[in-house]
């Protein structure tokens, strides 16, 4: 390939990253023109032809690409993204699983699989990528992965994992085991120098995490949570009184108590009590979470969720599970800030038992009335906080509070604003307040 091709490649790539669209089209096509077999700019063409709305268009140079070296790994993936966004959602699978045979560890091809495979209505093959994923992020090939929190933690992490250790042993849970892992944990934490803020983030040396044998961060103990055959949804829920409280309601909000059924309450609480899939300790301030693609997800949560979307057609119809987490309060009484969702409609509910709450009438949700703006666009938890604050200055009273309640859901339109209601758990492993919250179809 004569370097003058190279270099007009390059510029054409120079273009695009510059933001200079027509010229980078124009420079990608002029080089085709005269090389229609350069994969790079095939790919790269697509890529600016998908961003900018011509997604057919993007997808045919992706399959050119593709044609001209099957094992281009950018263009399959680009194409498979494509195919998505077009709403080709078979075709996408199929793509994306030949991103994986090109490269088994594409953790972004794993974790599309799964959330594609739930919107096709698969909950068991959209398993098998979740725990994909979590073993690529949590598993035994886990050095390799850069997430900080395989090389981070904080003080209030590492007593949580001990207090949960504790719990497991009183659970006849591998006793022995769980007795050695509090332990060394309990002496690691005598080795670091910690900050007098309990939620500050400290960096592991390698000894540091030598002294955790290799169970820091990793899906040591995972909870039976199967299938529930006579389903996880309460059959005597009044779900035209909910639909119709949500669609005539101004906003859309509906609550409602008794949302699972018992044995599928005490099964996901086990699962949460029992399973050590709390990772994400950077999220929020004084929060552990868990994600679908990194260790919630189990087949019980996925049922609950295809249960949910049948027995409320009227509120999700059409809309997929595109993701769902849980977050557990480590201290009782600090609040999740004022957010809002990037979904169509969001599902929050509660799992810890009412005896942990010490404020019976509030501890739950507070959802501001006021819509935001059209245009309005979800970016980060803690980026967002201070446009929110600024949007709903003088109409702090045009909200309302729904009191927490073990087993009491929340269904509400995604954009409206929430956080919690001034929470007071008791202390304990148990009485942590733990909420989960799923997302239905997008904005």
């Amino acid at each position: 390939m004569s370097s003058d091709i190279i270099e007009r490649a390059a510029q054409g790539v120079g273009y695009h990253s510059e933001g200079k669209l027509e010229e980078a089209e124009i420079a990608y096509r002029a080089v085709l023109a005269e090389r229609p077999d350069y994969p790079a700019v095939l790919h790269n063409l697509g890529v600016l032809l998908a961003s900018s709305g011509r997604v057919d268009e993007a997808i045919v140079e992706f399959q050119k690409a593709s044609a001209v070296d099957p094992d281009y790994e950018p263009a399959l993936w680009s194409g498979a993204k494509a195919l998505q966004q077009a709403g080709r959602y078979e075709e996408a699978a199929e793509a994306y699983a030949e991103v994986i045979v090109i490269n088994p560890e594409h953790y972004g091809a794993q974790l599309a699989l799964g959330k594609l495979w739930l919107r096709l209505g698969k909950r068991d093959r959209a398993m098998d990528f979740f725990a994909r994923t979590m073993d690529l992020r949590r598993g035994e090939n886990r050095a390799g992965n850069l997430d900080p929190s395989l090389a981070s933690t904080t003080r209030a992490k590492l007593l949580h994992d001990i207090d949960q250790f504790r719990y497991l042993a009183t659970q006849k849970r591998d006793t022995e085991r769980v007795d050695s892992l509090a332990r060394a944990y309990e002496f690691a934490m005598k080795r670091i120098d910690w900050p007098n803020d309990d939620n500050a983030v400290v960096e592991l040396s390698s000894e540091q995490l030598t002294l955790f044998g290799e169970s820091y961060n990793y899906p040591n103990f995972i909870a039976d949570a199967a299938e529930l055959p006579s389903g996880t949804v309460n059959s005597q829920l009044a779900v035209d009184e909910i639909s119709k409280a949500f669609q005539t309601g101004t906003p859309r909000i509906a609550s409602f108590d008794d949302f699972l059924t018992v044995e599928a309450l005490a099964r996901l609480q086990r699962y949460l009590l029992c399973s050590t899939v709390w990772f994400d300790f950077s999220h929020i301030t004084g929060f552990l979470a868990a994600y679908l693609e990194d260790g919630l997800a189990c087949p019980l949560l996925l049922q609950i969720a295809e249960d949910v979307k049948k027995k409320f057609p009227q509120i999700l119809g059409d809309h997929p599970l595109t993701q769902a987490w849980a977050f557990k309060g480590l201290v009782g009484d600090i609040p999740i800030d004022v957010h809002a969702d990037d979904a169509a409609v969001s599902l929050n509910f509660w799992v810890t038992p009412d005896s942990a709450n010490l404020a019976s009438k509030q501890g739950g949700l507070e959802i501001y009335t006021v819509l935001p703006l059209d245009d309005w666009a979800v970016t980060d938890y803690d980026q967002d906080k201070a446009a929110i604050k600024t949007y709903l200055e003088g109409q702090r009273d045009q909200k309302i509070a729904i009191p927490y309640g073990e087993n009491r859901a929340v269904l509400f339109d995604s954009r409206l604003f929430h956080g919690t209601d001034a929470p007071n758990f008791a202390a304990g492993y148990e009485n942590h307040r733990i909420n989960i919250t799923m997302l239905f179809g997008t904005r």
